[in-house]
């Protein structure tokens, strides 16, 4: 437990200690051991929970069981939750959860999730995806799960677009967007670092890219980039009030909490001053689209 403390700290202090053990860097994610986040907490508990009464009803296991030898279910669990049709966000969610439980990442892939209100765009694996190599495409995976941009938008990106405020914070300038709107968006700080040393091998006016690879599925990509900065933002107040000072001031009207309806794998609630963060970042103006195609 590091409640409080910097996740982004806590990676790269391994990103620095595996540096100097010479091991290779070249991973995108870092995994850590440790909870920052009472909010992940006591999510992250309500999982494991519900994996235990499921060993206990299903399989069962007696309740005074050892948790290590619960471990060899934890698979066939998520093949379970899968089949039930769970929505992928949630299904990632129980496996992050055993995984921290176990201290170590649960070898299970998923097959395919159920979506909420139909909308599958990027939400399951596709064939052409089988033909993408996020290894030999890494710097492309970096800045759109850094940047959270649109193809198009990637596509125009130049070393200029690039921008740090007195706070230490990278934002990128994504100009004419979509509908001719240009915006900015904050680039992750797991990212920062690996973003930057790829745009300095590039002149200012140089596209980051010739070209994109057809099979790489950037709407995806953008996807986790809203979940990770609404994750952020959720949990580090400092950085939210320093992205918030970027954005217009959002008209709130009545409450302070934005609710979604939907059972219990599908309902959302969350502070609509968080959620405005994203969707300013995204380059939506309503935050039900937020909340609806990006964040459930």
């Amino acid at each position: 437990m590091r409640i409080g403390e910097s996740r982004h700290k806590a990676k790269n202090e391994i990103r620095e200690e595996r540096k100097a053990q010479g091991k290779d860097l070249s991973a995108v994610n870092i995994r850590v051991d440790t909870i920052h986040s009472m909010n992940t907490y006591k999510t992250y508990l309500e999982h494991c929970t519900h994996f235990v009464e499921w060993c206990i009803s299903e399989k069962g296991v007696n309740k005074y069981a050892s948790l290590n030898k619960i471990e060899k279910y934890a698979k066939e669990y998520l093949a379970y939750r899968e089949e039930k049709g769970l929505s992928l966000y949630t299904l990632k969610a129980e496996k992050a959860a055993l995984g921290k439980l176990y201290s170590h990442e649960i070898d299970y892939k998923f097959k395919e999730a159920r979506t909420i209100d139909k909308i599958t765009r990027s939400r399951k694996d596709t064939e052409r995806q089988k033909h993408f190599s996020e290894e030999r495409n890494k710097d492309l995976v970096n800045v759109c799960r850094g940047t959270g941009g649109r193809r198009e938008d990637v596509s125009k990106l130049t070393r200029k677009d690039f921008f740090t405020d007195s706070k230490g914070n990278l934002w990128v300038k994504f100009e004419q967007s979509k509908g001719g709107r240009d915006r900015i968006a904050p680039v992750l700080p797991e990212y920062q670092k690996l973003i930057i040393e790829f745009i300095n091998t590039k002149e200012n006016n140089e596209r980051l890219f010739d070209k994109i690879h057809n099979a790489a599925d950037v709407h995806a990509y953008r996807r986790e980039y809203a979940q990770e900065l609404y994750n952020l933002v959720k949990t580090d107040k400092e950085k939210a009030q320093e992205y918030a000072l970027k954005y217009p001031t959002m008209q709130n009207k009545g409450y302070d909490t934005y609710y979604a309806r939907g059972d219990r794998e599908t309902a959302f609630r969350g502070l609509k001053s968080d959620i405005h963060i994203v969707s300013e970042a995204l380059g939506h103006t309503r935050l039900s689209v937020t909340v609806n195609h990006y964040l459930k």
